[in-house]
């Protein structure tokens, strides 16, 4: 059997359902991202992006997931990170993937970030997919999920803000440390697998 097949036995019984994911006017913004899984040659694996670098983005150049704030016309958070995965990535979700549960909501643990409520859904790639990265997106690259639980959370990113150091713990990757939100949510994820 296939790490990925593996990996969804575990998610149908312990992942939480696609439940709840309206978006509600006049409460604190939403948004939703897409945590991808693909399968290659028998490994499981996981996409990060990094974001281009941005002056007016509180996460330039961080890596992360596809995925963005709820506008207007999205019928629900499932829209919201379908039409941000496929502006960001070229990635239809809505077509050949599918959106299989959630993790728990999160916010910004720092007070600089603005207040948003981010919604993690996991969701299968396309079986036949491409990535078309928009000026939104750096680099986008496939991480294993073997490679995330072994090493675990094994480095930290550091950085100064007012003259004080903090750091955070963090996941290694091709690209740098994978921390903060992100961080968050691959370390919720993984706790559903063996």
């Amino acid at each position: 059997m296939s790490e990925l097949k593996t990996i969804l036995q575990q998610l149908k019984m312990r992942l939480p359902g696609l439940d709840n994911l309206a978006i509600e006017p006049g409460r604190k913004a939403q948004a939703a991202v897409s945590l991808i899984l693909r399968d290659c040659d028998g490994l499981a694996q996981v996409l990060i992006i990094e974001r281009a670098k941005n002056p007016q983005d509180h996460w330039s150049g961080h890596l992360a997931l596809p995925g963005g704030r709820a506008a207007a016309g999205d019928a629900d958070l499932i829209a919201t990170a379908a039409r941000e995965t496929k502006e960001e990535v070229g990635i239809d979700l809505l077509s050949g993937g599918a959106f299989i549960g959630q993790l728990g909501r999160l916010v910004p643990n720092n007070p600089r970030l603005p207040l948003i409520e981010i919604t993690p859904l996991v969701a299968l790639a396309p079986l036949h997919h491409s990535l078309r990265l928009n000026r939104e997106v750096e680099a986008a690259f496939w991480l294993s999920i073997r490679q995330l639980k072994e090493q675990g959370r094994s480095t930290v990113f550091k950085y100064q803000i007012a003259g004080r150091q903090f750091q955070w713990p963090a996941y290694r990757s091709e690209r740098g440390p994978i921390w903060g939100i992100t961080e968050r949510i691959l370390t919720d994820f993984l706790q559903l697998l063996d």
